[in-house]
């Protein structure tokens, strides 16, 4: 388009204007745009406009506000009977004229096609609330209602929030990636986010400095996993981990290095399987809580001593070095999930003979128990 130059200020202006304009929505949506000269569209925006609306809640979209000036100013006068929206021209509500108010609205920033518009009322002893206003994170005006927001932002490579993603779902849709969350002191007391694995590889949410998230630098979300995370001001909690049954089988490696006691806490618990590794130095018991949990362990340790799993009070079972075991604890101790060892005499029909003694199985086999030849 043709640029003029506004010779008192330095601004670009439109270099055309149309005064006043009475119009009529008769759609559910209608594109205005900028009288410009060379512009064929019959839909202009006027310095005053009168609309009135066929049907609550029809829509009058503002043209690019990169196209116009800061300080480009409309009044809208809505005589009719029903309510519209004005919208800036990426579609987000810039006010709710009501029927027999009078607004007028003005633009401060034209560095994008949306721009920022302020909005004011005339003609009101007691100005009513615009909800496009008071919209702010996590909240979006339906109409003259405020109502609760949740957009989703699609990532497919590793994303650094910042305090202005509050309130946002952010999906994955990549393999192995990584969210790392702000500082809890930033991002203050009652930031929140969510988050929805609809990827192929784990995610990582990773805190910085010696923030935590679950008592751990990090938790990781498999495939199909989802959780909110929110922060006191300190640490970061999730909330409503949705595990998927086909990724709820998980592993984990922890050290155990040294003697006595090593009760695991944070990210270590309700894992499913465990691997212990490091150099014992004594006898190691690994405590895990009163809860109603399995463990597939694996006593991967080193040194010549033994590694016992057990609640803090009772005396649990202990793991040969180099084997694996499953474990469940019954909410009170920690106890054998398989029994080992074969009953005997092992049957007929399982392989074995029936008998504990060479005469009995030679007879049970239907052979002669002397000779052992057949009958």
């Amino acid at each position: 388009m043709t640029v003029v130059t506004n010779i008192f200020g330095g601004d670009n202006i439109a270099p055309s204007s149309v005064s006043y304009a009475a119009v009529t929505l008769s759609t559910a949506t209608t594109q205005y745009y900028w009288p410009v000269e060379t512009s064929a569209n019959s839909d202009v925006i006027a310095t005053i406009m009168d609309v009135t609306s066929n049907s609550a809640g029809y829509i009058l979209k503002l043209g690019p506000a990169n196209e116009v000036s800061n300080g480009q100013t409309i009044l809208f006068n809505n005589p009719g009977s029903n309510s519209f929206i004005v919208q800036d021209f990426t579609g987000v509500q810039v006010a709710n004229i009501s029927p027999g108010t009078t607004w007028q609205i003005y633009l401060t920033d034209n560095t994008t096609a949306a721009g920022t518009w302020r909005t004011f009322q005339y003609g009101a002893s007691v100005s009513s609330v615009n909800a496009s206003a008071l919209a702010g994170t996590g909240i979006i005006a339906l109409g003259s209602l405020l109502s609760q927001s949740m957009p989703v932002l699609s990532y497919a490579s590793n994303h650094t929030l910042t305090v202005p993603d509050r309130a946002y779902t952010f999906l994955w849709t990549s393999g192995v990636g990584t969210f790392t969350l702000p500082l809890a002191s930033t991002a203050g007391n009652n930031w929140f986010v969510q988050f929805k694995n609809a990827g192929t590889g784990v995610i990582t949410i990773q805190t910085v400095g010696a923030n935590t998230i679950d008592d751990s630098a990090s938790i990781s979300l498999q495939p199909l996993d989802s959780c909110i995370v929110l922060t006191d001001g300190v640490n970061y909690y999730s909330l409503g981990l949705g595990q998927s049954a086909i990724f709820s089988f998980d592993y984990t490696t922890i050290n155990v290095a040294g003697t006595g006691n090593y009760v695991l806490s944070g990210a270590e618990l309700n894992r499913v399987a465990y691997e212990f590794t490091g150099v014992l130095t004594g006898n190691r018991v690994v405590i895990v809580p009163n809860t109603i949990q399995q463990y597939w362990v694996t006593n991967s340790t080193t040194g010549a001593f033994s590694l016992t799993i057990k609640t803090a009070t009772t005396s649990g079972v202990s793991v040969t070095q180099s084997a694996s075991t499953i474990l469940y604890c019954n909410g009170n101790q920690v106890v054998s999930a398989e029994t080992g060892g074969i009953s005997l005499p092992l049957p007929i029909s399982l392989g074995g003979t029936g008998a504990t003694t060479a005469a009995q199985a030679l007879i049970n086999l239907g052979l002669d128990p002397i000779d052992g030849g057949t009958y």
